[in-house]
């Protein structure tokens, strides 16, 4: 959308020392791993939004948890997305098959080894964080295919990564 914003979520269940990840397989993004989540309906709120968004794409029910708001630019296209982040410890249900993409249960420690969209590269030390207390907030700058430009990242006010 050029020239307005967009609201969405991404999500990061955890699960047993794995971080559930998609490979997108369409654009934007093609081929490039993520967090679980998309666009916030006109009537939801970013919770609904997020939960729903992970039953709809995996099948598993979550308990979502707030972990940032951050708004997202895509300086070439134009875009501007406001992202709530959150994370979830655990889940139920059975994983289905999802048409975005292929589902997988990462290792934590093998996740920088995907080909991780750019700004969630970014994200997920902070996100994943055992040390965080707070909200991160900030702003990242990418381009047409996620690579960051730009970025500045702040918890309860302090400045983590700019």
């Amino acid at each position: 959308m050029k020239g307005g914003t967009t609201i969405g979520d991404v999500c990061l269940v955890r699960k047993n020392g794995k971080i559930l990840l998609l490979c997108r397989n369409r654009e934007p993004m093609k081929n490039k791993w993520t967090g679980i989540g998309g666009k916030t309906k006109f009537s939801e709120e970013p919770l609904e939004s997020c939960a729903r968004e992970v039953r709809e794409e995996t099948g598993l029910d979550i308990q979502p948890k707030l972990a940032g708001v951050i708004t997202t630019i895509n300086k070439p296209e134009g875009s501007k997305w406001l992202l709530f982040v959150y994370t979830a410890s655990g889940c139920r249900g059975k994983l289905k098959r999802c048409r975005e993409g292929t589902l997988e249960w990462v290792d934590e420690e093998r996740l920088y080894e995907r080909d991780l969209i750019g700004f969630i590269r970014v994200l997920l030390p902070h996100v994943l964080s055992k040390t965080r207390k707070g909200i991160l907030t900030g702003k990242i700058v990418h381009d047409e295919k996620g690579e960051v430009l730009s970025c500045i990242l702040r918890e309860n006010g302090r400045v983590l990564e700019s």
